[in-house]
């Protein structure tokens, strides 16, 4: 039977006494987690060097800390926005200070993207491991506590609902169960969080399966939202060839970013406005009169049986095609589930919507072990039914010419993010019938004034080796990589690279005579470039069909104004000559009545000294450039 607390330093001395001084503690990724047990442990671990505690989890989230100058003009207000209440766990400023104390361990198989490059304490204690082996890793650790928040219903007394994140911990139960019955120490703790959706299914716990419950007022916390991020020109291209890949009747897993965004709404393009889908992929770089796409299906009809989803992550993207009605085929004949899930995370919008609809839709989503969504393994059988014509839309960051995905390690071995479940997805597509593995990624990347190819030669550390190589998707078309050799292989990458690139890539491609000595790339394709993707989307009647946020945003009017000029005025400013032209633009342009509104959201409306002039003026002038 469980007890309740309302003190989650009471629950924190309760597990001390149950489990002893030695506590390896798993909390759920993202969202999940239960803060408050999470930091009354730490504190008391660092108040008794006696006390082990061993923290093991994933995507640890807390609020982006902008750097001085324009980003904190445009960013410190909105993080005050959105984020003003949301506990950041206490072991995540002891990481960044690089002092956690000796008896505290802090493991993290999924990194905050991007957020831990410069960190020793991070980089030395991420594991790299698979998604559906975080259940192995923490029974090997040892771990005898959980603790996660949960969600109530009026209409489910007796229940807890694990709501975002039932993924690893119902993997966990049985095993920690059969760790309990030898005779081992094991708490299951839940903190009530009323913010949390209850979701139904798979997800509700009875009362008694949990040791302590946290369920105070002081203790409430709104959920970590993202703000849906602005799709791009290149996002959509990419999103539509993605999008032409889609097989009506099939099963659709798809992540979150604005490349995910953008599949969501080219899907619902197809769907309500098929001839504008067909127009448009057709003037693409690598579209419908490309002869590499041609040798490939082309879905651009509406859907009339609809998808099946069975996602790692459900997000706004993937919840849009359900409130869409896209998603609608039921699991099987036995199930009717729409959406299997492992967890969710997303924007304020999202939670909002997944709150306020009716129970009886709520129930069709049912959000389950990380095994059944990722995996085969265990009714092999009833999923290989359910999943048909499965297509496991995925982000990398860098392809090789030779069909490596590097999607979480830099060169240097620093990690980026993680894994994830990226692999279990692609390995998963080689294992069923009529299945494919879709990895997107933008064609280049720019920083500091230089353009680099997103498709190389080689690469440091990969993601997914070359023999599990399969579908690639940029901005300039789709290259299908399953089963071909490897001067196919480097042919259909380099149709989906930068024009500006190919030739060097070609190059090395012939010193390692992976290639013909008069090989070169194919005309249709030598054309790829930023200018093209911009001739097909500026066109008035194309850009009415692709709003800059086609699933909505937390940002204002303003806001939505400064993104694109910002992101113009730093990439802009990148060399000390570009800087030079920039300012010389910006004090001979006159200020322009559509930009007050954002002037003055960035409190350059009247600023004083020099400085904040000449800050007024380049934003002023990035605001008429970009045409916002």
């Amino acid at each position: 039977m469980s007890r309740t607390f309302q003190s989650a330093t009471e629950i924190a001395d309760a597990l001390i006494t149950m489990l002893g001084k030695t506590i390896v503690l798993g909390l759920p990724i993202g969202i999940g987690k239960a803060v408050h047990v999470a930091d009354a442990l730490f504190a008391r671990a660092v108040s008794d060097a006696s006390l082990s505690l061993t923290i093991f989890t994933g995507l640890t989230l807390s609020p982006p800390e902008p750097r001085a100058g324009l980003e904190a003009r445009f960013a410190e207000p909105l993080v005050d926005r959105l984020y003003a209440d949301w506990p950041t766990p206490a072991y995540v400023a002891a990481i960044e200070a690089n002092q956690l104390p000796a008896n505290i361990k802090v493991r993290e198989f999924y990194l905050r993207p991007g957020a831990y490059l410069g960190n020793d304490a991070a980089q030395q204690n991420y594991a790299s491991i698979n998604y559906s082996h975080a259940v192995d890793e923490l029974m090997k650790l040892g771990v005898n506590a959980v603790a996660q928040l949960v969600a109530t219903h009026d209409t489910a007394p007796g229940k807890y609902s694990l709501s975002s994140n039932p993924e690893v911990t119902l993997d966990l139960l049985p095993r920690l169960e059969a760790r309990r019955r030898s005779g081992h120490a094991i708490a299951i703790v839940g903190q009530v969080n009323r913010q949390l959706p209850y979701m139904f299914g798979d997800a509700e716990l009875e009362a008694g399966q949990f040791d302590f419950i946290l369920d105070s007022e002081d203790c409430q916390f709104p959920l970590f939202g993202l703000p849906n991020r602005q799709v791009t020109q290149a996002d959509y291209a990419t999103g539509m060839h993605v999008a032409s890949l889609i097989p009506d009747g099939g099963t659709l897993q798809l992540g979150i970013g604005s490349l995910s965004d953008a599949v969501a709404h080219c899907l619902r393009l197809r769907h309500d406005s098929p001839e504008i889908f067909a127009a448009v992929l057709e003037k693409l770089p690598g579209g419908t009169r490309s002869k590499s796409r041609l040798a490939l299906p082309v879905e651009t009809a509406p859907f009339e049986k609809g998808l099946y989803a069975s996602t790692e992550m459900m997000s706004d993207a993937l919840l849009a095609l359900f409130e869409h009605g896209l998603i609608r085929r039921p699991a099987d004949e036995q199930d009717d589930t729409l959406i299997h899930g492992g967890f969710f995370i997303g924007s304020n919008a999202f939670y909002e919507t997944l709150r306020q609809m009716p129970p009886e839709r709520r129930r069709r989503i049912n959000m389950t072990h990380i095994s059944f969504v990722n995996t085969l393994f265990g009714d092999e059988a009833r999923k290989r039914q359910q999943r048909q014509k499965a297509r496991f839309v995925n982000e990398t960051m860098m392809a090789t010419l030779l069909g490596e995905a590097i999607s979480d390690t830099l060169d240097d071995g620093r990690v980026v993010s993680g894994v994830g479940g990226q692999f279990d997805f692609v390995a998963m597509a080689h294992s069923l019938e009529d299945a494919h593995s879709i990895l997107m990624l933008r064609a280049s990347r720019s920083k500091g004034g230089a353009t680099r190819s997103n498709i190389r030669w080689s690469g440091g550390h990969a993601t997914v080796p070359r023999h599990h190589r399969d579908i690639f998707v940029t901005e300039y078309g789709i290259a299908a990589t399953r089963g071909r050799t490897d001067m196919q292989v480097i042919d259909a990458l380099l149709q989906i690279t930068d024009s500006a690139f190919q030739q060097a890539l070609v190059a090395e491609a012939k010193a390692a005579r992976k290639v013909a000595a008069d090989y070169r790339v194919p005309d249709d394709a030598s054309r790829n470039s930023p200018r093209a993707i911009q001739d097909v989307f500026d066109h008035a009647e194309v850009r009415a069909s692709f709003p800059s946020y086609p699933l909505g945003t937390d940002l204002t009017a303003a806001e939505q104004q400064l993104v694109p000029a910002l992101d113009w005025l730093q990439s802009s400013t990148a060399t000390a000559a570009s800087k030079v032209r920039v300012m010389l633009g910006a004090i001979v342009t006159s200020d322009a009545a559509s930009n007050h509104a954002a002037l003055h959201r960035l409190g350059l409306d009247a600023p004083s000294g020099i400085g904040g002039r000449l800050q007024r003026k380049l934003v002023n002038y990035a605001l008429t450039r970009t045409g916002q």
